[in-house]
């Protein structure tokens, strides 16, 4: 009978610790949408989604944008690769004697990591005052922001050619 509820009260661990936080997200983001939906209903506006609105802070470069992704891609993988050491060093101590399979688990992520740095700075990243010269990009300019606002309804996109209709099937008696 012992054996029974050891069972018994692990299982019930597992669901409380993986479950509660599961079924509380699950919650709440369903009475999140069921609340803006009711204000709609009633005419009210709801704000704005806090989550669109991260969405939408993305930063905004000068000129070209695609020039700063070696950089973001350097970051990344120095981030990676750091990663990957400290899970070597952290593996590292299992069986401090001889090195084993388990040290793959730092390995793997130290290396495509490294892997990264080496893309970006081939890419053109700047590490510190060091640079590897990148590959020019061709006919690409400054990217064409959306025209500045007029009016009182702002930019609308220009004319668009209306759809033809289809055509009727015919008629069979």
């Amino acid at each position: 009978m012992n054996h029974l509820s050891d069972n018994f009260v692990a299982l019930v661990a597992i669901l409380v610790i993986f479950g509660m936080p599961l079924a509380y997200g699950l919650i709440s983001r369903i009475y999140t949408h069921q609340e803006r939906l009711e204000m709609i209903r009633r005419g009210i506006t709801p704000p704005p989604d806090p989550r669109a609105a991260r969405r939408a802070e993305a930063p905004v470069y000068p000129g070209d944008a695609t020039a700063f992704y070696p950089d973001r891609m350097l970051r990344k993988g120095v981030t990676i690769a750091m990663i990957g050491l400290a899970l070597l060093i952290g593996l590292s101590f299992i069986d401090p004697g001889r090195p084993g399979p388990w040290l793959l688990g730092g390995l793997i992520p130290l290396f495509v990591g490294l892997a990264q740095i080496i893309l970006a700075l081939m890419s053109g990243a700047h590490f510190g005052s060091w640079t590897l010269p990148g590959p020019t990009p061709v006919g690409r300019g400054p990217v064409p922001g959306p025209p500045p606002p007029e009016g009182p309804y702002a930019w609308r996109p220009g004319p668009t050619t209306e759809l033809e209709r289809p055509v009727r099937p015919p008629d069979t008696k």
